[in-house]
C-alpha cells in the first residue's frame, strides 16, 4: 500500500483528534510504517556537516547531487551543477519617474556560520512526524489550489491577479512578514504565485504549525503543483543551490502592528534559454534554487497568470485565522502587510503588471487594494489582510 493511498484517512484522523482538544497520532499498519520508514531513507542523505539552529532543527548539509530533488523520476539523468546560474536573467528598464519603495527593514536571510560547505546544501532533517505532516499538508493544500471559486470550504484568500492574455516569464514583490496566531492544522501566508492551468508555483512566508509539529514561528516556504506532484518546499523536484539559505528557513524579526515592516524580496521568473524556473532573494537576485522545466507539463513552455496576495486554511467549522497583519486594511505600510514593487517578467523584462489587475477577496473579513504606481520601480504597492473569525466557504 502506498502513501497515497494512506493519506485521505490520516488526514481526517489527524484533524479530528486537535479539534476534539487531542493532539496525537494514528497507529500505523507495519506495512504503512515500512512505507514511511523507506521515504524517510530517501529523504535524509547522509550528511558532510550538521547545522543545528536554535529552533530545535537540525540541517543537514547534503552533497548537492544527493540532494531529495534528484530522487525525483523525471531528474535521474541531469547535467546540473552547484554553480549553475541563469543563462538569461531578466533585464530592468529604467523608470519613467521615480518613486519611493515602502519604509521597511530587510530581514536577515542565511543559516549561522556561513551556512553549508560549498559544493553542498542545506536539507532540513525529516522525522516520521514531520514526514506524516508533510504528506498531508500538501494534499490539503493541493485540493485548494485552485483559487476564485467557493467550492472549497475552509480556504479563504485575497489576491490581485492577472488576467491579460499574455505570456508571463515570472512574478516578484517585496513581502512584509508578520506572525499571526495560528492553532493546527491551520495556516496563514502571504506570497506571490505563478501559473498555467493546473500547475503553479508559490513561494512566500507562512505560518504552518500543523507543518512543522506545533512551531508557530514565521517561515519562507514554496509550493510545487507541477503534473501529479504536489508538495511545500524541496521534495518535489525545486533545487536547492544556496549553502546558507534553505526555502523553509524560519523568518525573524517580523514586523510589529502600527511600527516599520519588516520583509523579504522574492521572485519567481524564467530562464527564457533552459526554461527552469528559478527562485530569487533580495535586490541583488540571490539564486536559492530553481524548478527544472521537465518537471512541468504546462509550466515547462510558460505561465499564463500571475499572483500576489494572502491565504488562510482552517477547517470548515473552525474560525479561520487572520490574514497578513491581522487587522483590517488602513492603507498605511506600518499597519498592512503588502506586496510592494509588485512586477511580472514579460519578454525577459522586468516591468509593472497590466492596469487591470483583478482584485479578489472571498470574505467580507478580508481585502485586497492596489494603490498602483507607489511601490517602487517598478511595480505597484498591494496591501491585503484581514481579521479572523471567517468560517465556511
Amino acid at each position: 500500500m502506498g502513501l497515497k493511498v494512506v493519506l485521505p484517512c490520516l488526514l481526517v484522523c489527524y484533524i479530528f483528534l486537535y479539534y476534539n482538544g487531542v493532539e496525537g497520532y494514528m497507529k500505523l499498519s507495519k506495512e504503512e510504517d515500512l512505507e514511511i520508514e523507506k521515504e524517510l531513507k530517501r529523504l535524509n542523505k547522509p550528511a558532510v556537516k550538521t547545522i543545528k539552529v536554535k529552533i530545535k532543527y537540525i540541517y543537514d548539509c547534503v552533497n548537492f547531487y544527493k540532494q531529495p530533488a534528484f530522487d525525483h523520476p523525471l531528474l535521474k539523468n541531469h547535467n546540473f551543477h552547484p554553480q549553475m546560474r541563469p543563462t538569461s536573467p531578466p533585464r530592468r528598464v529604467s523608470p519613467e519617474k521615480e518613486v519611493p519603495k515602502p519604509d521597511y527593514k530587510p530581514v536577515k536571510m542565511g543559516l549561522e556560520g556561513g551556512g553549508c560547505p560549498m559544493g553542498t546544501v542545506p536539507i532540513r532533517r525529516t522525522t516520521k512526524d514531520d514526514l506524516i505532516r508533510a504528506k498531508l499538508y500538501s494534499e490539503m493544500h493541493a485540493s485548494k489550489i485552485n483559487p476564485l471559486t467557493d467550492d472549497q470550504p475552509g480556504k479563504h484568500f485575497a489576491v490581485a491577479q492577472t488576467i491579460a492574455d499574455i505570456d508571463y516569464d515570472g512574478v516578484g514583490a517585496i513581502l512584509s512578514v508578520w506572525n499571526l496566531p495560528v492553532q493546527a492544522p491551520q495556516y496563514t501566508s502571504g506570497r506571490v504565485k505563478i501559473k498555467n492551468g493546473a500547475e503553479s508555483l508559490e513561494a512566500g512566508w507562512t505560518v504552518n504549525p500543523g507543518l512543522y509539529g506545533g512551531d508557530n514561528r514565521t517561515r519562507m516556504y514554496i509550493y510545487t503543483n507541477a503534473g501529479q506532484a504536489h508538495c511545500f518546499n524541496t521534495p518535489c523536484g525545486f533545487i536547492q543551490s544556496s549553502i546558507d539559505i534553505p526555502v523553509d528557513m524560519v523568518l525573524e524579526p517580523v514586523s510589529r502592528y502600527g511600527e516599520k515592516p519588516y520583509g523579504i524580496t522574492l521572485s519567481i521568473y524564467q530562464d527564457t534559454i533552459n526554461l527552469n524556473w528559478y527562485l530569487k532573494y533580495d535586490d541583488n537576485r540571490t539564486v536559492i534554487g530553481w524548478w527544472p522545466s521537465r518537471i512541468f507539463t504546462n509550466l515547462g513552455s510558460t505561465a499564463t497568470g500571475a499572483e500576489w496576495g494572502g491565504e488562510v486554511f482552517s477547517p470548515s467549522n473552525v474560525p479561520s485565522p487572520g490574514m497578513g497583519s491581522g487587522h483590517r486594511i488602513k492603507l498605511d505600510t506600518n499597519y498592512d502587510a503588502f506586496c510592494a514593487q509588485a512586477n511580472i517578467v514579460v519578454n525577459n523584462t522586468i516591468i509593472k503588471p497590466p492596469r487591470d489587475l483583478e482584485q479578489f477577496a472571498d470574505n467580507f473579513n478580508f481585502n485586497i487594494t492596489n494603490k498602483g504606481d507607489v511601490g517602487g520601480d517598478p511595480g505597484y504597492l498591494i496591501l491585503y489582510g484581514g481579521v479572523s473569525g471567517a468560517i465556511g466557504n
